[in-house]
């Protein structure tokens, strides 16, 4: 019964939640699109979802981190995530990574895991996890939320390109946070896992080899073609 609204939509039976359940997503970054990530594809009933953040849950992170509380201030990002999503569907397997993904972990870290979601709002990081899941063929679902804005792309999927092939080069990255407002990343995240579950279920059309650009504040948006 948890999943019948999903057995009612067209083209979508009990054989595409079964490969929901059978499957693994890493999901690289536990903050404001992780959020969303984690939540959603929990209760979607994704079998295994694995976790990697370093971070500790601070107070400015709650006005768009709905995985946290004022009572876990300070507590690890990682930790409180897993538990979120063991509260939510206890039959989800949960794989925490409290760590920082780099040049030299990153196949390490996402090997064996079905598809990878991009969580993060660094540069650096992700042309690691880009270059691991080239290495791997695994799928990148990527995304970011900033301003009233954001982005989401497909990356290495059915041969699709890179994030490196949108940016060859890392774009300059200030000290100073951007500023976003709260639901963009919850907006982001979750069209990232719409995306995910249809990688897994082979449903609909994938944003591989396409950028999508999200303009709330003017209700725009627009899609890319890549290379």
């Amino acid at each position: 019964m948890r999943y019948a609204r999903h057995m009612l939509l067209n083209g979508f039976d009990a054989s595409h939640q079964q490969r929901l359940a059978k499957s693994s997503v890493m999901v690289v970054g536990a903050g404001g699109l992780g959020s969303a990530l984690l939540l959603y594809l929990a209760a979607s009933g994704v079998g295994h979802l694995g976790i990697v953040d370093f971070d500790v849950v601070s107070e400015s992170n709650l006005n768009r981190q709905i995985l946290y509380h004022p009572g876990v201030i300070d507590n690890l990002k990682s930790h409180e995530a897993a538990r979120r999503v063991r509260e939510l569907n206890p039959d989800c397997k949960v794989t925490v990574l409290n760590r920082k993904i780099t040049d030299d972990n990153a196949v390490d870290s996402i090997r064996g895991f079905d598809v990878v979601a991009d969580a993060t709002d660094n540069f650096i990081v992700r042309y690691a996890i880009d270059e691991a899941c080239r290495k791997l063929s695994t799928p990148f679902v990527y995304g970011t939320a900033e301003q009233w804005g954001g982005q989401i792309s497909v990356f290495h999927f059915n041969g699709a390109a890179g994030y490196r092939d949108l940016y060859p080069e890392s774009p300059p990255q200030s000290l100073q946070p951007p500023g976003v407002m709260g639901p963009m990343p919850g907006f982001i995240g979750t069209r990232q896992a719409l995306e995910v579950i249809k990688i897994i279920t082979g449903q609909g059309e994938v944003l591989a080899g396409k950028l999508m650009v999200f303009d709330v504040l003017n209700n725009r948006n627009h899609v890319f073609e890549i290379g």
